[in-house]
């Protein structure tokens, strides 16, 4: 290992879901540092050498969120912007999503004289619209890269793209998307019919009083 692997030269490819009809209002992703690290202190270990371990960085990590969790909600989010905690954010209806990163390990098994080492992640998103202070959806899962990979950036764009599957999942079996399109959806116009009765109801209220 070297002493820091960064998050740029990670190049990693999440599966994406084909949306007919994406939601218009526009979606701003909050990055707090205070529950996204941009730094992770990691260390190597197994049964052979759980003190001795060698330890490094995963840094630059705030790009999981800046860079490839926002190509995964652009899929369906006609606008996606990413914005610091505490920004300032627009009065038109929009919609907010908040992330944060429980964990970022390595978890070595030993296998005869080899040692596996899978990368991995506990990390949770919530979104809501901007005019509700509950989440019409939350999600909280795991990335794992697989047991082998050619280099580290490798395995961390395996563990990008296992977390970004599971989120696309959960958004799609769970009804979220349904849910945030229809919370998102512009009230509709009262009928004709339903005018015309209000008004009359209104007019008979004035005459009364």
């Amino acid at each position: 290992y070297r002493p820091s692997y960064s998050m740029q030269n990670v190049q990693a490819k999440p599966a994406s879901l084909m949306v007919a009809q994406k939601i218009q209002r526009p979606l701003y992703l909050v990055v707090d540092p205070t529950k996204v690290p941009d730094s992770w202190d990691l260390k190597e270990s197994s049964s052979f050498n759980p003190q001795e371990g060698e330890k490094f960085k995963l840094v630059d990590f705030q790009q999981f969120i800046s860079r490839d969790l926002k190509d995964a909600l652009g899929n369906y989010f006609a606008k996606v912007e990413v914005v610091k905690a505490g920004t300032p954010l627009p009065s038109a209806p929009h919609v907010v999503a908040d992330v944060k990163v429980d964990r970022v390990q390595l978890h070595s098994t030993p296998v005869g004289r080899l040692v596996y080492t899978v990368i991995e992640m506990t990390w949770g998103l919530g979104l809501r619209p901007s005019e509700n202070a509950e989440y019409a959806f939350t999600f909280a899962g795991e990335g794992k890269s697989s047991e082998s990979y050619p280099t580290f950036e490798a395995g961390v764009a395996q563990l990008v793209e296992s977390a970004i599957l599971g989120f696309n999942k959960s958004l799609v079996e769970k009804g979220g998307l349904d849910s945030l399109q229809k919370a998102s959806a512009p009230a509709a116009p009262a009928s004709p019919a339903a005018a015309t009765a209000a008004s009359a109801a209104a007019s008979k209220d004035a005459a009364s009083a």
